[in-house]
């Protein structure tokens, strides 16, 4: 599979996985145009990632094997990459596979994202994966993903990060709405999470439900920095070294991000600075409120040209509850808004 073709099987994929199963099959009928082999592989790949199972699913993955092109993206369960041992495939994304691996030297369970083999040939896909390394480890902060190495074992590129037992938002909220102060509370986590990240000079790109990992113990913890770039500045600040020299800016014109959870500036391919991410945390935060998007449409064209142009409906929406209309306080509708 050449990988142009393989970048729109990718990005197919994610947009398919956004949808319930009822939505599915209509929208890649769609956005495929009766290309009937491209459907038929990206069905495949939905049906392999929910029988995987979620970022924390601790099923035994022996049996997966993605095979695309012969080789190019498949199963490594019982390998070792340095010192970890590869126990299970706990999810799969456009970065990469992440599993659960055992740190030999430590003795502890840790999460290993590698890149697909398909993308190592792929220069501006590995820089991606590597800064998302060096973005994430350059932070300290409790609702921040802890990284633990950045790895090379042969031809493939690994990261291993602490294992964040819990589920993911998008978990939470697919058992039911959340309560008005265990919302609030997570989206103020999430804040704080960004506004340390701002401040180094880091952007996210990606804050979505899939990306914000819930513990047990209601700590909140912000996932997958892939897309993270280094926010442009006029001149250098204090403290700035090899890394804000490294990342640089994005490229105007690269649409980088999850359709839903775009900021205006993200649809346009312009060019992206902190506020992309208080955006998507509103739409998050919006999601998570209502139990709805704010910006909808059959297709992923139609999404973002509502992003662009439509103003999202009222929260608590007139034809709800009268008690879930009454704990969404003007107050709160404002702060969404804004």
């Amino acid at each position: 599979m050449k990988i142009e073709r393989w970048r729109q099987v990718d990005q197919l994929l994610d947009a398919a996985l956004e949808r319930d199963a009822l939505e599915r099959s209509a929208f890649l009928k769609q956005a495929c145009g009766g290309d009937e082999e491209l459907r038929r592989e990206v069905e495949s790949l939905v049906a392999a990632h929910l029988q995987a199972g979620s970022f924390i699913d601790d099923a035994p993955a022996e049996d997966l094997t993605l095979l695309l092109d012969g080789d190019q993206f498949k199963s490594i369960v019982g390998e070792s990459l340095g010192r970890y041992k590869i126990l299970s495939l706990l999810g799969s994304g456009g970065m990469g596979q992440v599993y659960r691996a055992r740190d030999a030297t430590l003795g502890r369970d840790v999460a290993v994202k590698v890149l697909p083999a398909a993308y190592t040939q792929d220069a501006d896909r590995v820089r991606r994966f590597e800064q998302e390394a060096r973005a994430a480890s350059s932070l300290n902060h409790p609702n921040i993903i802890t990284i633990y190495e950045i790895g090379r074992a042969g031809r493939t590129h690994f990261i291993a990060t602490e294992l964040v037992e819990g589920q993911t938002l998008r978990q939470q909220m697919a058992l039911g709405r959340l309560r008005l102060s265990a919302a609030l509370d997570t989206a103020a986590q999430v804040a704080s999470a960004l506004a340390a990240a701002h401040a180094a000079g880091i952007a996210h790109r990606d804050i979505k439900p899939e990306n914000i990992m819930m513990r047990p113990d209601g700590l909140v913890k912000v996932l997958d920095f892939g897309l993270a770039k280094l926010i442009e500045r006029q001149g250098p600040a204090p403290g700035d070294g090899p890394l804000a020299a490294e990342i640089g800016g994005t490229l105007p014109g690269m649409v980088l991000g999850t359709v839903g959870y775009m900021s205006p500036e993200q649809v346009r391919a312009a060019k992206v600075d902190a506020r992309t991410d208080i955006f998507s945390l509103g739409v998050v935060l919006y999601e998570v409120l209502a139990g709805r998007q704010p910006f909808r449409g059959d297709s992923a064209v139609e999404v973002m040209n509502a992003i662009l142009k439509e103003d999202p409906a009222e929260l608590a929406a007139e034809n709800e509850p009268r008690s879930s209309r009454e704990q969404i306080s003007p107050a709160l509708e404002r702060v969404v808004r804004r």
